[in-house]
C-alpha cells in the first residue's frame, strides 16, 4: 500500500495512543517555544533586531521538531514489529535518545537556520539531507551521531521526495493554522484562545506527519534491501 494512504489508516487506527503521546510530549515543547518566542519578539520590538527573533524562531522550531518525532517514529516501528506495548516503548526510546538528538539538533538547526536566513538554498539542502536522522535513530537504535550518515544517504537518494513531503507538510500546516486563526479571531482575539487553538492543532497534526515520514522511510529501506538482495543474487549467479 502507498505510504501516504497507510499513514492515514495507521493514524486513524491508533489515534488515541498517538494523541496521548502528543499531549504528554508536544504540549510542554509548544509552551516553551511560544513563551520563548514571545520574549524574543518583545526584545526584537524594543531593539529592532527582528532578524534575530526570526532566526531563533526557526532554530527552535527545527530543534523541537527533530526531538518530538522520535516517540511517534518508535510507536510506528513498534507496531510494525508486533510490540505489545508500543506506547511504553515510544516513551522509553524518547528518553534514551532525546539527548543525543537534542545535541545533534542544535548543530543541525543552527546550520539550517543560518543557511535559510542568508542564502535559503543551502539551508534547504541541509534540512532535506539530514531531516530523517531521528527516524534512523529509531531504526538503528543508536545515537544521532551514529545515524546521521545513513539518514544522509537516504536523503541524497530520495532528495526530491523528501522535499515534496516537507513542502506538503509546510503548506498543510500553514493552511490549518490560518483556518484555526481565522475561526478564533472571528470569535475572540485574546492571546490565550489563539495559543490554545495553535496548541490543539499541533497536538493533532504533528503525530500524523511523523507517522507519514516513518512509513516512507520504511518503504525506502525495504526497497534498498530488495535492491541489494537482487544485486547479491546476480553476483552469485555470475560466479556459478
Amino acid at each position: 500500500m502507498h505510504p501516504f494512504k497507510e499513514s492515514i489508516r495507521f493514524y486513524a487506527r491508533n489515534i488515541e495512543s498517538l494523541l496521548l503521546l502528543s499531549a504528554v510530549l508536544v504540549v510542554p515543547f509548544f509552551i516553551i517555544h511560544n513563551f520563548t518566542l514571545n520574549y524574543l519578539n518583545l526584545i526584537a520590538a524594543i531593539t529592532g533586531a527582528k532578524f534575530v527573533a526570526s532566526f531563533f524562531n526557526l532554530f527552535l522550531l527545527l530543534l523541537f521538531l527533530l526531538i518530538l518525532q522520535i516517540p511517534f517514529a518508535q510507536y510506528v516501528q513498534s507496531d510494525l514489529d508486533g510490540d505489545e506495548r508500543p506506547i511504553r516503548r515510544a516513551f522509553r526510546t524518547f528518553f534514551e535518545h532525546s539527548f543525543s538528538v537534542f545535541v545533534f539538533g542544535i548543530v543541525f538547526s543552527f546550520l539550517v537556520s543560518t543557511g535559510m536566513m542568508l542564502f535559503m538554498i543551502p539551508g534547504l539542502i541541509l534540512m532535506i539531507l539530514f531531516y530523517l536522522t531521528p527516524f534512523f535513530v529509531v531504526l538503528r537504535k543508536q545515537s544521532a551521531w551514529r545515524s546521521w550518515r545513513a539518514a544522509m544517504e537516504m536523503g541524497k537518494k530520495h532528495f526530491f521526495q523528501i522535499f515534496g513531503l516537507l513542502l506538503l507538510v509546510s503548506v498543510v500546516e500553514w493552511l490549518i493554522s490560518m483556518a484555526g486563526l481565522f475561526l478564533v479571531t472571528s470569535i475572540t482575539a485574546t492571546f490565550g484562545a489563539v495559543m490554545f487553538i495553535e496548541l490543539l492543532l499541533n497536538v493533532i497534526v504533528l503525530p500524523f506527519f511523523a507517522v507519514m515520514f516513518m512509513m516512507y522511510v520504511n518503504k525506502w529501506k525495504d526497497e534498498a534491501a530488495r535492491a541489494e538482495a537482487a544485486v547479491a543474487g546476480g553476483l552469485l549467479l555470475d560466479e556459478r
